[in-house]
């Protein structure tokens, strides 16, 4: 029998568990799979404590390891190894391997490259860090580097920001799991009291106040026109209370 779904998601096998709390991670970031419902989730690493029916966000692009940077100059398109050192803490053997890195040029910042491989180093130590694909652009000796992965998450906590996934468990700060990012989600937790009541058939938006749950839109104006554009999940029930949960459809794949 096929372990795969119609869609090309891989459907969950009966050891797999969607409510995960995992120390170190069991698949790949970014992994989707899909339940016999049709719902569909994806493994990411949460950057803060994340509780069921809360809802994530990206996390920014950060310092890497708060002072790493490039260990001498690096002439555009002639390798795909970065020397670098001044980590502030011990790092294991490709612990960042999937991550991607840029520099910081001027006010701004430099392409992403994903980091294949490197080895474990000491605080302060130095090490050859192997990425996918050559450096397209020149790199300064002592140039700040950045770190990001689109599936490390954390809860959102601004009325405009964009809705990633909503959780299906709990998932302990740094640890990994899935979050839910399409199908049906039987709650969503919203505050539809102190924020904006939530109404059937109308989108669900973060809740600023409350980083992590959602409400309804709020008036008919510029910033509301925004949410509804922006926000992948639809209201199945109204509600005015504080913190409960409302079940909500995804009309997209986030």
């Amino acid at each position: 029998m096929s372990t795969l779904q119609a869609t090309g998601f891989a459907q969950i096998p009966p050891d797999v568990g969607i409510a995960r709390n995992d120390a170190s991670p069991k698949f790949r970031l970014g992994t989707e799979i899909q339940d016999c419902n049709g719902n569909t989730y994806r493994y990411v690493k949460a950057a803060e404590a994340i509780a069921y029916g809360e809802l994530v966000t990206h996390t920014a692009k950060a310092a890497w390891d708060t002072t790493t940077v490039v260990d001498g100059a690096i002439t555009a398109n002639t390798t795909n190894i970065l020397h670098v050192d001044t980590n502030t803490a011990a790092w294991t053997i490709n612990q960042w391997a999937g991550y991607w890195v840029c520099q910081a040029i001027g006010a701004g910042l430099g392409r992403l490259y994903q980091i294949k491989s490197h080895p474990a180093i000491a605080i302060a130590g130095e090490c050859d860090v192997v990425l996918e694909d050559n450096m397209a652009e020149a790199f300064a000796d002592g140039a700040v580097l950045y770190i990001f992965h689109p599936y490390v998450v954390e809860l959102t906590d601004a009325d405009t920001e964009t809705i990633c996934g909503v959780g299906v468990g709990t998932i302990t700060a740094t640890y990994y799991g899935f979050v839910q990012i399409g199908g049906m989600h039987p709650g969503v937790l919203c505050d539809g009291s102190n924020g904006t009541a939530v109404v059937l058939n109308e989108p669900v938006v973060p809740y600023g106040t409350d980083p992590g749950q959602g409400q309804g839109c709020t008036e008919n104006d510029a910033t509301s026109d925004f949410e509804v554009a922006n926000s992948p999940l639809i209201a199945l029930c109204a509600s005015a209370t504080d913190a409960g949960y409302v079940p909500c459809k995804f009309v997209r794949h986030v």
